[in-house]
């Protein structure tokens, strides 16, 4: 009870109240119960007070997570009654990887605190990697080999302890990953001589190591030597995915590297088993290679790539669903990503493909459970920590509820409507709040300034980056075409420039453009945002003229850019950027631009403002209604596609007031693809009105798998 005590208290509630098993009007008591079946079970009895009985922690802990929860839903009042509750599937998992991206210490911690709200038990720690652009990361200090913890970001042994008993506390165990013999840069930068020398993959170097010889194994049975008795789980994951055969031209070699490889997952279970006591796990894929060994049955598949979960099952593997089809998020990257609605109307830990032999029965014992994966493939830079997880707790949200077992809403629809504040209320997290300020105004210019190519003023907000959503808006009068690019506006994750003159690489060619730009930095960092291994950047199709005075205002939103010049919209485009909040103009000659800067000001909000959704999974015989509430005042209202393979089509679009039509938008109207979304402009007798809707019916483009969301605003 001391533990939970500890928890409850650094959150601010109840911990005076635990062991104490009598329930009094507005107190919540916990009680130990050896009756109450189930390792995780627990009851909640709501009268005058509220009892939670448990025969272990996990309960008691998971039952206080849903008395908190009612709390919040029911604003206090919450209604009287018994509940009993367990979940169905043993393992209930999400992986981060710390390896391509350092997440600090306090900000893990604020990962578990979610994962114990939303009743998750296992966190994956893959604690080594590498980024395009040939970066490498370890995660873990190490003494056996001085030198080969990142210097960016790493965690001491001392930490390591700390964490693990800070997750014990919400119901989290913490399995850690070394990933080898693929994903192996951080240990063939260290030592070279591991590297196979015909396996270089571009963008990542030699980093695969030569399980041909004895040296790489005994390198990685020292380092498992350092850090598996620093972890009190009895697993350990060793990797064992993506080592590219395919880049071996030689056949016989690559046939005999293949055995090798399943022999180096049979090698590192024994030893793991025989030394420190520790059940392997291991990422599917070995299935793709030539040999014939086949992984020790106490070995724990991780199914990823394959989806034959019958056959492993058959065969007596336990099994954790990991799907890269349903599971894999990846911030910022253009493939894969989860899809909430369907993860919650049509997916469960039994299903790992779309086929027979990928969806299990119910009851199968050897299926173990599920996780849901952040990929930090475009890290180091890329998405900031806060981007990640507020794309990650909705996910997070359906994914704990189908891991659970017990669906408590019919549809994503009517989950999303309790769970949309839920998800993200869980006690003393401070992740989900953006750094920069907590005020509308993040920063503002005070007094005229004129800048030359290296002038500069610094922002001095309390972070270098701003996350969606915010609008930034200058008013300048460019002076000069400076012989160069002109940084307007910077940090070291993303710059704004007044120009910028950028050549984009395709398969179709090289096309140059030129105009005023957003760049975020991706992948391997480089001297600026510009220069990274592959950032995003967007040119917008406009020319500051020369000596005159224009307001540029930035606009940015989840997954979508925007640029206004003097209110009018240029542009919009959908990929999600920060607001640097470093330096205006540059120090050195000639990054920074010429000219007179009259105003900046920088929110914290968009000028847009989202009210509503739309979803093709809703359609019934091939269409829906749709409509939402128009605030008074709004421009217009925009229809915006955010993932799908088909899109929308929109028709009968129309202004209501009071039941009568006010207005009609004539024709039929596609939302879906790249930058394919519709506007719809309100009449300006209309702008005004406190009680006015927008209506469409809604037909499916061949199918039923797209959404995005409605929003209104000032300019569109």
């Amino acid at each position: 009870m001391k533990l939970l005590a500890s928890v409850l208290e650094r959150e601010g509630v109840w911990g005076d109240q635990v062991g104490n098993p009598k329930t009094a009007k507005g107190g919540v008591h916990f009680k130990w119960d050896k009756g109450i079946a189930g390792e995780e079970s627990y009851r909640v009895t709501i009268g005058d007070g509220v009892l939670v009985e448990a025969s272990s922690y996990a309960g008691l802990f998971y039952g206080s997570r849903t008395v908190l929860q009612l709390v919040h839903s029911y604003q206090g009042n919450i209604p009287k009654g018994i509940i009993q509750d367990k979940p169905v599937y043993q393992v209930r998992s999400l992986m981060i990887d710390v390896g391509r991206k350092h997440l600090e210490f306090e900000d893990l911690k604020d990962w578990v605190r979610l994962m114990g709200w939303m009743k998750f038990n296992q966190l994956q720690l893959h604690l080594n990697d590498n980024s395009w652009g040939r970066y490498p990361g370890y995660r873990l200090e190490s003494k056996v080999y001085p030198g080969l913890a990142s210097k960016d970001g790493h965690y001491t042994f001392e930490q390591i302890r700390e964490i693990q008993d800070f997750a014990k506390g919400y119901g989290v165990e913490i399995i850690p990953e070394i990933d080898s013999p693929g994903h192996s840069l951080a240990f063939t930068v260290y030592r070279p001589d591991l590297a196979h020398p015909d396996i270089d993959r571009a963008g990542f170097g030699l980093a695969y190591l030569d399980i041909r010889g004895e040296q790489p194994r005994r390198f990685m049975e020292k380092l498992f030597d350092e850090v598996a008795p620093l972890f009190d789980s009895k697993e350990f994951h060793i990797g064992t995915d993506e080592y590219r055969l395919n880049l071996i031209k030689d056949k016989t070699e690559r046939e005999a590297l293949g055995e090798d490889f399943r022999l180096y997952i049979n090698h590192f279970n024994k030893y793991l088993k025989e030394k420190h006591g520790k059940t392997v796990r291991i990422w599917s894929g070995y299935e793709h290679m030539p040999g014939t060994t086949e992984p020790e049955k106490d070995v724990i598949i991780d199914m990823w790539v394959t989806g034959d979960a019958k056959n492993k099952t058959k065969d007596g593997y336990k099994i954790i669903n990991s799907s890269h089809n349903y599971t894999y998020i990846v911030p910022g990257a253009p493939y894969y990503g989860v899809h909430n609605p369907g993860i919650y109307n049509d997916w469960t830990p039994l299903k790992f493909m779309n086929k027979p032999e990928g969806i299990l029965e119910e009851g199968e014992k050897n299926l173990l459970g599920a996780k849901l994966h952040v990929w930090n493939d475009y890290g180091p830079t890329g998405y900031t920590w806060n981007e990640i997880a507020r794309l990650t707790v909705p996910s997070m949200a359906a994914f704990g509820e189908k891991m659970w077992g017990v669906k408590g809403a019919e549809n994503y629809d009517a989950f999303v409507k309790y769970t949309d504040t839920l998800s993200s209320a869980a006690p003393a997290v401070t992740l989900l709040t953006r750094n920069a300020t907590k005020e509308e105004m993040v920063w503002s210019l005070e007094n005229q300034s004129e800048m030359i190519g290296n002038s500069s003023i610094s922002v001095n907000a309390a972070a270098q980056n701003l996350e969606y959503p915010w609008t930034a808006s200058f008013t300048i009068t460019r002076k000069n075409d400076i012989a160069g690019d002109e940084l307007l506006v910077s940090s070291s994750l993303a710059a704004f420039y007044l120009d910028l003159t950028h050549e984009f690489k395709s398969k179709q060619g090289v096309e140059t453009k030129r105009g005023v730009a957003c760049v975020r930095a991706n992948q391997a960092p480089g001297f600026d945002p510009l220069t990274s291994y592959n950032p995003d950047v967007i040119v917008f199709p406009y020319e500051v003229p020369l000596n005159q005075k224009v307001t540029l205002t930035f606009v940015g939103e989840q997954k979508k850019t925007s640029l206004y010049v003097d209110g009018k919209l240029v542009s919009s485009v959908n990929t999600q950027m920060v607001c640097p909040l470093g330096q205006i103009g540059a120090d050195q000659l000639p990054r920074g631009f010429h000219g007179t800067l009259h105003k900046v000001n920088i929110f914290s909000k968009s000028i847009n403002h989202e009210i509503g959704h739309w979803d093709t999974d809703l359609l019934k015989d091939g269409r829906y209604p749709f409509e939402v509430h128009v605030p008074a005042g709004a421009a217009a209202v925009r229809f915006e596609y955010k993932r799908g393979a088909h899109g929308a089509n929109l028709r009968k679009v129309g202004l209501w007031k009071e039941g009568v039509l006010v207005h009609q938008y004539e024709g039929d109207y596609f939302v879906g693809g790249s930058n394919r979304d519709q506007s719809f402009k309100i009449p300006a007798a209309l702008k005004d009105e406190r009680d006015l809707k927008i209506k469409a019916e809604i037909t499916g483009e061949g199918g039923s798998d797209s959404f995005g969301k409605v929003s209104s605003g000032r300019f569109f």
